[in-house]
């Protein structure tokens, strides 16, 4: 996936209304601040280099 540079609070107000979830105006900065820490450990997990030899595993078993 290519890096892309999201506009969170558009996205936020998006999904809000695509989900019929009022999100109250006290709270909406922080659902945007929250979803600002989930996109940089996003990038941390996607940015993760992974040898060719890695099979799928389709069920995870610990």
């Amino acid at each position: 996936m290519n890096n892309q540079n999201i506009d969170l609070k558009q996205y936020v107000e998006q999904m809000s209304l695509l989900l019929n979830l009022q999100i109250k105006d006290e709270y909406r900065n922080e659902v945007i601040v929250n979803f600002e820490k989930l996109q940089s450990i996003a990038q941390i997990v996607n940015n993760f280099p992974l040898p060719e030899e890695i099979e799928i595993v389709p069920i995870f078993e610990p």
